[in-house]
């Protein structure tokens, strides 16, 4: 793969380690999993404003999933315009011209032992 390849790469894994810690940062107020089991009556989308983490953490996780559409649309066309087959396949395919097309050994001596 190319240099645009690898540097997304190291974009995602920065990204990831930059939205963990975002994550772990926040302060959860009594929601998450305890909030499942009725321990809180915070509610997290009506009341308040977000906070810069909260805005910052959306940021990212969108940066995030856009890093991953590119590396999927790289990755994608890259293995398209590749030749499809092994570099052994295509010599023989030249040596032979065959076209890929391989004889199975022993095929002609069957054939006449058979007449």
């Amino acid at each position: 793969m190319g240099f645009i390849f690898w540097l997304l790469i190291a974009v995602h894994v920065v990204l990831c380690l930059v939205l963990v810690l975002l994550v772990l940062v926040q302060n959860d107020k009594g929601g998450g999993i305890a909030a499942l089991a009725g321990g809180s009556s915070y509610s997290s989308q009506g009341t308040g404003a977000a906070t810069f983490i909260q805005k910052l953490t959306r940021g990212v996780a969108f940066a995030f999933m856009l890093v991953v559409l590119a590396i999927n649309f790289y990755v994608s066309h890259a293995t398209q315009n590749r030749q499809v087959g092994s570099e052994l396949k295509g010599a023989f395919q030249e040596q032979t011209g065959l076209g890929g097309i391989v004889p199975l050994e022993g095929a002609g001596e069957a054939e006449g032992n058979a007449e």
